[in-house]
């Protein structure tokens, strides 16, 4: 589904502890901290940069949109097409559940996919079923390719 993707760290003890801090104890200002290293990725050039959205219920949850943030924080503008359909967390799945699960995004009211080059951005990749759903979506509503930019790649 994807047609490259680029991950800026691995996951090690220093991005575990990060990812924890900044998602589960809801540390925005840490979002600065990679705002640089987001904000030179190649991959993101003549791309239009769609972040992987929170559901609404884990939204609530952490208070701020994780992804969202480092964008912001990095000054790359943004389109919303995506909606979290379930508030199912992967992270407790297999990779064989994780893959054949229901599918995970549908497109935001009003969304509108164009024939362009797209870039997903995403805080963790894992096994890449998030991304891959995400960009099937996309290609199926018209996008001309899909890519992916992640903060982390465990």
């Amino acid at each position: 589904m994807l047609d490259a993707a680029v991950s800026l760290y691995a996951y090690n003890e220093a991005m575990k502890a990060y990812l924890r801090q900044y998602k589960f104890l809801k540390d925005a200002a840490l979002a600065s901290v990679f705002s640089d290293a987001i904000r030179r990725a190649d991959i993101l050039n003549g791309r239009t940069a769609v972040p992987i959205p929170m559901h609404p219920e884990r939204l609530r949850e952490r208070t701020f949109p994780q992804v969202e943030e480092l964008l912001v924080q990095a000054g790359i503008q943004y389109v919303q097409l995506l909606e979290k359909t379930t508030v199912k967390n992967l992270g407790g799945m297999g990779r064989k559940e994780r893959m054949t699960s229901d599918p995970l995004f549908r497109l935001s009211d009003g969304a509108k996919v164009s024939p362009v080059d797209y870039v997903l951005v995403d805080d963790l990749y894992t096994t890449g079923t998030t991304l891959h759903h995400a960009a099937l979506l996309l290609k199926k509503s018209g996008a001309r390719s899909v890519a992916a930019l992640t903060l982390i790649r465990a």
